[in-house]
């Protein structure tokens, strides 16, 4: 009698369905891991944003009203740190001719004095929609981006003949010859777009850029006439990036009226009645979003809701991809030190 040796049915069919459930928790811990990875990703884009280019906005903005003559500003406040006036919209004193009370030098003019390069509330795109309709807007209203500009006059030292103060927020030395007037310097924040997209972007490739400028302070020339700046030399362009995805740019002004303190936004500030009150600090808070998608996590929805300093939002819901990102609320209070104190009153 030949002896036969193998499976039985029932041992073939446990050892294919044990295989099948190995292979199974396999792919299932596949999957778990490369979702993982990417939603880890997705955080240090995001952190690395708030991280290193908060901390730099920050940092510029701390400098802002540095080494000038008046500790208090507002919008008549001549080189004042905040940039809200300039000699288009700034109210005039009474003499004759009237001359502008405005935070760039009053004889700027041109497009260097364009309303549109001041600081400005509902300026530029943003990718959000109004949330709650109690806050000043219509629910499902599109809203937009806010824009900051400062000035400040650097801590100049003398380098080899030549006048050294650092560098401006698009990383341009400033540095000059030693024989020309010092420079005040102006940066702008603002959200634009992005070139450098991938294709499956969910909405408008934001980024918050700074563009910085200069111009130089009064002076006597070498003939006796006194000279004044009448531009800012190249400020208006598209500037630097910042922080790479940006969905939205909010600012408030911190201001002292009646003993009492308060944030309001520029449009607000700029709507009461003169004098208006001096500005102590700032707030700024961004909506930004990773860079790269984290598939398609339900745990992300469309419909969620993000406080950006007083305002309520929501994304835009593409309609280009069903990707989803991570998005995180960055904000910081700044303290502008140089308007502390009562120098120059």
């Amino acid at each position: 009698m030949t002896k036969q040796k193998g499976f039985t049915l029932i041992e073939l069919m446990i050892a294919l369905a044990l295989g099948l459930v190995i292979t199974a928790s396999a792919i299932l811990l596949f999957f778990t891991g490369q979702k993982g990875y990417f939603l880890q990703r997705g955080m240090a884009d995001v952190q690395d944003n708030a991280n290193f280019g908060l901390n730099q906005i920050t940092k510029d903005i701390r400098l802002a009203n540095l080494n000038v003559d008046q500790a208090v500003i507002n919008d008549r406040t001549s080189y004042g740190g905040v940039v809200l006036t300039s000699s288009i919209n700034a109210d005039k004193d009474n003499s004759t001719p009237a001359i502008p009370l405005s935070n760039l030098f009053r004889t700027i003019t041109g497009n260097s004095a364009n309303e549109n390069l001041l600081s400005r509330s509902a300026l530029h795109d943003s990718n959000v929609e109004c949330a709650l309709d109690s806050e000043g807007c219509d629910l499902g209203d599109d809203l937009m981006s806010d824009q900051l500009v400062i000035q400040y006059r650097p801590q100049y030292i003398e380098v080899d003949g030549e006048w050294f103060g650092g560098f401006d927020c698009e990383g341009n030395p400033i540095q000059f010859a030693i024989n020309l007037p010092k420079r005040i310097i102006v940066q702008r924040y603002f959200l634009r777009t992005d070139t450098n997209a991938s294709a499956d972007e969910p909405n408008q490739t934001l980024a918050l850029a700074c563009d910085a400028g200069w111009y130089a302070e009064p002076h006597v020339n070498a003939s006796g006439t006194r000279v004044n700046p009448t531009t800012v030399t190249g400020f208006g362009g598209d500037g630097e990036i910042i922080m790479k995805r940006v969905d939205h740019f909010r600012v408030l002004l911190g201001i002292e009226n009646n003993s009492r303190y308060q944030y309001i936004p520029v449009d607000e500030y700029m709507a009461l009645a003169a004098p208006k009150p001096r500005i102590l600090s700032l707030q700024i808070g961004a909506l930004v979003r990773s860079a790269q998608t984290v598939g398609r996590d339900n745990l992300i929805r469309d419909d969620q809701q993000f406080r950006v300093l007083d305002q309520t939002v929501s994304v835009t819901v593409p309609t280009n991809t069903n990707a989803r990102y991570v998005r995180q609320v960055v904000s910081q209070t700044v303290a502008l030190r140089n308007t502390f104190g009562g120098r120059g009153q």
